[in-house]
């Protein structure tokens, strides 16, 4: 208080002082009050740190395949036979999209075995570009060369090397792979490397060979994917329309859907959002109950103070002192709830991040914006009792003395 009276006239800290006091008298009522702020103050601010957290999450998980990455699903269309990989490496062959970076992907589920282990894995048919399109990285050996498309060569991920490598002898470069009837020679090993929802391939959990050495092992295969990156020089708008025009034309027996980290990045970002509303309006709702919560104990407050009032305003107090003195004791209410339901929110945010496996970052917003909505809505429903205290006659209010 010391302190304040160098920056407070002392009419306002002798009116702060009596509102501190009287809430106090209040004791549990104030506290049923004070919770229902805290309640409504840290939904507040933990959502909108939530929602913050949530929109930071969505940026990292395309970081590592990058806004310039789209994937382009083929799937045969209805009362057509399927294609078979051939068909699919010569239409591929044809397609003249050069100035785009494109890694196609047949992908089949299929037995790997390596000294006397197996293990269930992806085996992805690919090329060479996959290396630089999907920016992966090497553990150990190299990737696929163009002059491994005739031969048996494998390139492990890594969560297929280490199962593999489990109760036995680790796999290395230069081992033989088994898959099915053949024997495929490990030329690198990825390193590891997160799973983006933009990507059909779980690199971890892939094998990767050849095209031609996939139709040795899976006749029935075929291209299910195109992973496509768009160099930094072509950034036009028309490239998307351009290659779903030629890819269409290319593969006239598929259906060609192209999916781009925009389209993935709006809806993922549309349902945060409405989520996030969603989890505003509760936490408003709570908000407002503990307004009403405020109302009625600043009633109860002038109901059982009317004595008071009315000694008050017969040695002089106005009008304006009486609604002041009730309205400083709402907004101190409203505050301590504010600053407690701050710190609560804070710790709930920061608990829901770490479960959900989030990095935790406060949102700017957060702690301003529901400070003031908590203190704007314990003004708001504290004003009218304020004012029907200062409304309160004289003789009325002296009447039980």
């Amino acid at each position: 208080m010391r302190a304040l009276s160098t920056l407070l006239p002392s009419a306002l800290i002798q009116t702060l002082t009596e509102a501190v006091d009287s809430l106090r008298t209040l004791g549990k009522r104030s506290a049923l009050a004070l919770l229902g702020i805290v309640i409504g103050s840290a939904s507040i601010i933990a959502v909108i740190n939530i929602g913050h957290n949530a929109r930071h999450d969505v940026a990292l998980i395309f970081q590592d395949m990058g806004v310039d990455s789209l994937s382009v699903l083929l799937a045969d269309k209805p009362g057509t036979q399927e294609s078979r990989l051939s068909f699919d490496i010569e239409a591929l062959n044809k397609l003249d999209l050069a100035d785009l970076l494109i890694a196609p992907a047949a992908i089949v589920s299929l037995e790997a075995g390596f000294n006397r282990k197996t293990a269930d894995v992806r085996l992805v048919g690919t090329l060479p570009s996959l290396f630089e399109v999907m920016k992966l990285s090497m553990s150990d050996g190299r990737f696929l060369h163009t002059f491994d498309q005739s031969e048996n060569a494998v390139v492990l991920g890594h969560k297929v090397a280490v199962s593999l490598s489990q109760g036995g002898t680790r796999i290395r470069v230069g081992d033989w792979l088994r898959l099915k009837n053949y024997l495929f020679k490990v030329v690198g090993v990825l390193q590891p490397r997160p799973e983006s929802m933009l990507s059909p391939i779980f690199v971890d959990d892939s094998v990767f060979v050849p095209l031609q050495g996939l139709a040795r092992v899976a006749a029935e295969a075929r291209i299910n994917d195109l992973i496509v990156r768009i160099p930094p020089h072509n950034k036009s708008a028309s490239v998307v329309p351009t290659m779903q025009d030629r890819l269409t034309r290319a593969f006239m027996s598929r259906t060609i859907e192209v999916i781009t980290p925009q389209q993935m990045i709006e809806g993922m970002n549309r349902q945060s959002r409405t989520f996030h509303y969603l989890l505003m309006a509760l936490g408003g709702i709570t908000l407002v109950g503990g307004g009403v919560a405020v109302m009625n104990i600043m009633y109860m407050n002038v109901y059982e103070r009317r004595i008071e009032i009315g000694l008050r305003m017969a040695i002089g107090a106005r009008r304006h002192d009486i609604r002041n003195l009730f309205l400083i004791e709402a907004v101190v209410l409203s505050t301590t709830g504010a600053v407690l339901g701050a710190g609560l929110g804070m710790v709930l945010a920061y608990v829901y991040a770490r479960v959900s496996g989030w990095a935790f970052d406060i949102a700017a917003n957060a702690i301003p914006l529901g400070v003031i909505s908590t203190v704007a809505v314990g003004v708001f429903f504290g004003l009218k009792p304020a004012i029907a205290a200062s409304r309160l006659p004289p003789v009325e209010a002296l009447r039980d003395y």
